[in-house]
């Protein structure tokens, strides 16, 4: 009579090759940038050293390990970044971000906006209209200059200082140099979002309109930035840096994990 296999449950551990690989894998990624040694390894999980070369030898075959020239340590590869990188992707961005646009716009009742660099354009990933009946018209695929929005003006905020990059986005801003305010206006609102870790833009890019904006990094996926857009009578120079502060708060909490807020300037 055969003996029925015991049912597995959420707190069985699976006994494969896979499981094993996976545990090697983890175990090789929290050494970080330094690696490990294939007898370190070994130690730490528990398995013979035998096994953990094969394990070591899949693993490097499909680029998830590497071993690092100098002392041959074990190293993460390319595969995961990769694999992390495709995920982060724009297709996957607004997926990853709504719950936090959800929670904003409840929040604050006005229209939220997500959105990447494409060159010197923001591109408009995702939006959560407001219930409002006043409310301010925008829609996804939509492209604007980055001196004259408030995401644009935090992703640059978020960026190294680059005086030469700033002068390349405003020369194509304003070509003809009809506007001889506006660089000012930039580096003052870049620098303004350096400080306090939001940018605001009043007005100039659509009449009657103001908005604020937060940008968020990765080492792995592409950055973005989101605002929170109102009409100008609504969004008050208090309103602005109130909710400037908000989208920090919420950022912070509510952010896929491999995005970090930009740090303030002291």
């Amino acid at each position: 009579m055969e003996t029925e296999p015991t049912p597995e449950t959420p707190e069985t551990p699976p006994v494969t090759s896979l499981d094993r690989a996976l545990v090697v894998l983890e175990t090789v990624a929290s050494a970080g940038p330094e690696g490990l040694a294939l007898g370190e390894i070994a130690t730490r999980t528990g398995i013979n050293k035998g096994s953990v070369h094969r394990l070591l030898r899949g693993l490097a075959h499909r680029a998830y390990v590497t071993q690092d020239g100098g002392d041959r340590n074990y190293v993460l590869g390319d595969a995961l970044r990769r694999m992390v990188r495709t995920f982060g992707s724009g297709d996957n961005l607004p997926l990853l971000f709504r719950p936090l646009l959800l929670e904003l716009s409840r929040r604050c009742e006005e229209l939220v906006h997500l959105g990447v660099l494409d060159g010197r354009r923001v591109v408009y990933l995702d939006k959560i209209e407001p219930e409002r009946s006043v409310r301010v018209w925008s829609r996804v695929g939509r492209r604007t200059h980055i001196a004259t929005t408030a995401l644009g003006r935090a992703l640059v905020a978020a960026a190294p200082p680059s005086d030469a990059l700033l002068g390349s986005y405003l020369e194509e801003a304003d070509p003809d140099h009809e506007q001889p305010t506006l660089g000012e206006r930039f580096r003052s609102a870049v620098e303004a979002a350096r400080t306090h870790g939001w940018a605001i833009e009043n007005q100039e890019n659509e009449t009657g309109i103001a908005c604020v904006g937060i940008a968020l990094t990765s080492a792995t996926a592409q950055d973005v930035a989101i605002s929170v857009t109102g009409p100008a009578e609504r969004m008050t120079a208090e309103r602005l840096n109130e909710i400037g502060a908000l989208l920090r708060e919420l950022a912070a909490e509510l952010a896929p994990e491999e995005y970090t807020l930009t740090p303030t300037a002291p």
